[in-house]
């Protein structure tokens, strides 16, 4: 499986907004009991607020979105979707696996928020080499350390 990271621009924000719904659909409604429109249109603001955010393309096809921080001495990942078509393919874990690697090749940490009820999120981190940091009131902080 061959993979790149393309540069997100404002174009792709229409296509971005229909990753994250059907990515957080089931998560959303596990967590809040029903869909809530304006957090979805808040999350995904913030989210490009954020800015770093990187289009996943997998054997020519737009697969996923990765958001990257690069801050001093860690790397955040802010965001993994790979929309549902397409999970359980390997994307995930290989596109993980080199982010790891990069930084770990620089000395950075690797961290992420995953949400409590995101268990396949967080078992993927695990198998993945994160190990727990700390518990917010409704995120796992995860790390990987060099």
């Amino acid at each position: 499986m061959r993979y790149r990271l393309i540069r997100a621009v404002v174009g792709d924000q229409r296509w971005l907004d229909q990753l994250r719904r059907s990515v957080y659909r089931e998560l959303f409604i596990a967590t809040f009991g029903s869909w809530d429109e304006a957090r979805h249109v808040r999350d995904t603001s913030e989210c490009w607020d954020r800015g770093d955010v990187s289009l996943i393309e997998a054997d020519g096809a737009r697969v996923g979105m990765i958001q990257l921080l690069d801050q001093t001495g860690v790397v955040e990942i802010g965001e993994l979707q790979i929309h549902p078509a397409h999970q359980g393919r390997g994307i995930g874990s290989r596109i993980l696996s080199d982010i790891v690697d990069q930084a770990h090749k620089r000395g950075r940490t690797v961290t992420v928020s995953v949400a409590l009820k995101n268990e396949r999120a967080n078992e993927f981190f695990q198998r993945c080499g994160f190990q727990h940091l700390e518990q917010t009131e409704s995120h796992h902080r995860l790390q990987c350390v060099p």
